[in-house]
């Protein structure tokens, strides 16, 4: 990439990372361009430069986020000498955890402030989740096509996996510990796969 590339793409995320500060301290409605540009040390002339406005600002940090999370899932290789299908899981899992964990700002942005339901921003939140949901439900599928995923409804078990993804983040996030990622991803994968049963008793 030349250098004006690189300075053009590290200008676009203090953007975006001013951006999403604001909109985690602010929320979405009550911030403004003003807000961001302030936060970002830019001209405005700057800021327009890269996005049209502040709608725009948040959908690339939505759609920044969905381009990241599919970097770290990765499909469980089964073949001769692979290691277990279990500790790819939790390697998948955790990529994801340590990722959203190590952004507060952004879980803060789709998940702590109430958006009206009506409006484009929380349309766009759901869309967001949407794209998550359907990564989720793509490794289900594929875990049934190789074997490791008992046959279910791949899009009802994909939301419902989502439904206890965002509220253990929810619950987790007004930790202020570092978050102990290998024990959440593993009770995580432990909820998914096995409930919560005593299979002995059942």
């Amino acid at each position: 990439m030349a250098d004006s590339e690189e300075k053009k793409e590290g200008r676009r995320r203090q953007i975006l990372a001013a951006a999403k500060e604001t909109f985690a301290e602010r929320g979405f409605h009550q911030a403004s361009i003003n807000d961001i540009i302030k936060r970002a040390d830019i001209a405005r002339g700057t800021f327009y430069l890269y996005f049209p406005g502040k709608d725009a600002v948040f959908e690339s940090i939505l759609d920044d986020a969905i381009d990241e999370l599919r970097g770290r899932i990765v499909a469980v290789d089964i073949s001769a000498g692979a290691a277990p299908a279990g500790l790819q899981l939790h390697q998948n899992v955790s990529r994801v955890l340590e990722y959203v964990f190590g952004d507060r700002a952004l879980i803060r942005v789709v998940l702590a402030h109430g958006l009206a339901p009506d409006s484009d921003a929380a349309q766009r939140v759901e869309a967001f989740f949407g794209h998550v949901r359907d990564l989720i439900e793509a490794s289900l599928r594929y875990g049934i096509t190789v074997g490791i995923v008992r046959q279910c409804d791949p899009e009802l078990v994909s939301s419902a996996i989502l439904g206890a993804i965002r509220g253990a983040i929810r619950h987790l996030v007004t930790d202020r510990d570092a978050p102990d990622v290998p024990k959440i991803a593993q009770e995580l994968i432990d909820f998914a796969l096995r409930g919560v049963i005593v299979p002995d008793r059942w």
